[in-house]
């Protein structure tokens, strides 16, 4: 019986130092090498993580708001060791870069039964040694050395060696960036942006720790970072100009690309404020649009229908011609407002009825 209870305890001290998230490893690691199982242990011991927090990151992100560059929902949305109920998890690659340089690759593949979707993603992050302990850290510090750097007054743009973009229109966009702040009224930035223009979907994923996606953007801005990452030749991104010099504001879709979409346009630019109301007047006449629809984004595709997005831009721009610019914004950087109480919370401010605000949105649609 006693021999049983010590065989028992050893056990359990064996599944406690092995408890570890499921990840499978690919037969091409060769974890017979010290240094390499040293690696696999702490990406396991990252994906067994219960919380989204800075620990074993790179402690250069102590202080930063964000640490994880991925644009992808699922990490900023799951732990860890969430992601691991909810993926079959597989370590494909990993790769030593110099002495205290490496990177991995992961597969994540769905798991339909949890999420109603069959999708694999791969990401990718570096590992970073630091006094004989290992950090993660974000791709774009490492990817980015192949883009090509020049500096205006307010952006510093780094284009893809596969564009060929003249200095003068990176000139231009820098002074269009400039009045638009201006039109906007708001302070001049304290240091510039950082713009990343990408030839290829390939490169936006690098910068982003996405080798394949099952998603897809054309552009994103991280605006606590200061940085813009977007695929195209046109150094003139009016639409993530307004999220970089806005900065910050309420987590609210209809206010942050309802703004975005009003002042720089859908569609990396070709798709103007006013044709999407035209776009949004044809959905009304053919019957496939309505206030409520239009609201809860249930009109084409969800996150990327250019429809939602001029209908989000209406919003903004009925609050900014009642209430005024320096009005709009203290309900633009009121944190309590988001995308699931925005009408609620503008009906308290305002003081008008949800019934009230629905009609005259619609009818700035209309008119």
């Amino acid at each position: 019986m006693r021999h049983q209870k010590q065989l028992f305890l050893i056990f359990l001290f064996f599944v406690s130092m092995h408890s570890f998230a499921q990840m499978t490893i690919s037969a091409k690691i060769d974890t017979s090498k010290a240094k390499t199982l040293d690696k696999v242990k702490f990406i396991e011991s990252y994906l067994n993580k219960n919380e989204i927090n800075k620990d074993l990151w790179h402690p250069k992100y102590q202080n930063k708001e964000v640490w994880d560059y991925s644009m992808d929902w699922i990490w900023n949305r799951f732990s860890p060791k969430k992601i691991t109920t909810l993926f079959d998890i597989e370590l494909v690659e990993l790769q030593q870069v110099n002495d205290t340089l490496s990177y991995f690759k992961i597969s994540a593949k769905s798991k339909p039964e949890k999420l109603g979707e069959n999708f694999t993603n791969v990401y990718k992050y570096y590992i970073v040694e630091i006094n004989g302990k290992y950090f993660l850290d974000n791709c774009k510090e490492y990817d980015q050395v192949r883009f090509k750097e020049f500096k205006t007054k307010s952006i510093n743009f780094y284009t893809s060696p596969f564009l060929n973009i003249k200095q003068a229109e990176l000139k231009n966009a820098d002074r269009e960036f400039r009045k638009l702040n201006l039109l906007l009224k708001r302070p001049k930035l304290t240091k510039p942006i950082d713009y990343y223009m990408c030839a290829t979907e390939e490169e936006l994923n690098n910068l982003s720790n996405i080798v394949v996606w099952n998603g897809g953007l054309g552009g994103y801005t991280n605006i606590p970072e200061g940085f813009i990452v977007a695929i195209g030749s046109n150094p003139n991104y009016q639409h993530e100009f307004v999220h970089a010099i806005l900065g910050q504001s309420a987590n609210c879709f209809f206010l942050q690309e309802g703004m975005a979409s009003l002042y720089g346009g859908m569609d990396k630019g070709t798709k103007s404020y006013e044709q999407g109301i035209a776009e949004l007047k044809d959905c009304y006449a053919k019957g496939n649009c309505n206030f409520d629809k239009l609201y809860a984004r249930e009109v084409d595709q969800k996150y990327s229908s250019s429809l939602t997005y001029a209908f989000a831009a209406v919003c903004c721009k009925y609050l900014i011609e009642n209430y005024g610019l320096e009005y709009f914004y203290k309900i633009y950087y009121d944190k309590e407002i988001t995308t699931a109480n925005f009408l609620e919370k503008v009906s308290v401010i305002t003081g008008k009825s949800q019934a009230e605000l629905k009609k005259s949105i619609e009818a700035l649609i209309l008119k």
